[in-house]
């Protein structure tokens, strides 16, 4: 767990739970996004699921499901004394889903570039046709990593086209191998179904994603009958990316209106 204090003791806001995506770690959170929310007024912390980041392996990393990283996140939500809002990221988004379905002890939920309710189908099909070698080596190992292994495919995938390549190469190099098993959850396997929930959703999305479109972004807050809001010229990776105040602050605007919980 990695922690950013509230610059004003809290002042009865309620704290904030990151929860990164595949390949990523807690670490995507850490050069913007935690000490501008801790800014904000919110106790931060991010999360390395298992096997990511400084987290331990709990087994080979092919091996884990979803549900064991929404089991990560509900860990660190129980371990808190007032119901958090969960922001997650891309496959953290998805995570985020399944513990809406689990527990009504949350403030809120952030969708940000998030795998959509209905899942990775289209994605799938798109980087298989774009990338069929790198598609089909993951698939005879068993792994996702040939996917972000080549630093063009990465930057593709989760950055501008312009970062300055220095600073892009600094991102791309931190990331990590991605469960098979996950991936599988993701196509199909355990997606989260129709949740009902009186709990706020906000979902942004990044007009130049190249992993999930507007779209999907904003067919995902249908789902949850959520405001959607488009950070314009935004890849993937919003939180590391140009625009990632303007990502940041739709959150902290949304956080400012939300209703108190109950901490039982």
């Amino acid at each position: 767990l990695v922690h950013a204090k509230s610059s004003s003791g809290g002042d009865g806001k309620p704290p904030v739970v990151l929860v990164h995506g595949a390949w990523h770690g807690a670490w995507c959170w850490q050069t913007h996004f935690m000490d501008h929310l801790a800014t904000a007024g919110h106790d931060v912390v991010a999360l390395d699921l298992r096997g990511h980041g400084q987290s331990e392996a709990v087994t080979t990393m092919r091996w884990y499901r979803i549900s064991h990283y929404a089991d990560d996140v509900m860990r660190v939500i129980e371990g808190l004394d007032t119901p958090p809002v969960l922001i997650g990221h891309s496959m953290g988004g998805l995570v985020s889903q399944h513990c809406l379905k689990r527990t009504d002890r949350l403030a809120g939920v952030g969708l940000l570039a998030s795998v959509p309710y209905y899942g990775v189908l289209p994605v799938t099909l798109k980087v298989a046709t774009r990338h069929p070698i790198a598609f089909a080596e993951a698939n005879l190992r068993w792994t996702l990593w040939p996917l972000v292994r080549k630093r063009d495919h990465a930057h593709e995938m989760f950055l501008e086209p312009d970062m300055d390549t220095a600073a892009a190469n600094a991102i791309i190099d931190r990331l990590s191998d991605e469960s098979y098993w996950a991936f599988l959850d993701m196509l199909g396997l355990d997606l989260p179904g129709r949740i009902e929930t009186d709990i706020p959703v906000l979902v942004v999305a990044g007009e130049k994603d190249t992993l999930f479109s507007v779209a999907s972004q904003q067919a995902t807050a249908r789902r949850y009958d959520a405001p959607c809001h488009v950070v314009e010229g935004a890849p993937h990776d919003l939180m590391l990316a140009s625009q990632w105040r303007e990502a940041a602050d739709l959150f902290v605007a949304w956080m400012q209106n939300l209703p108190a919980r109950s901490s039982k």
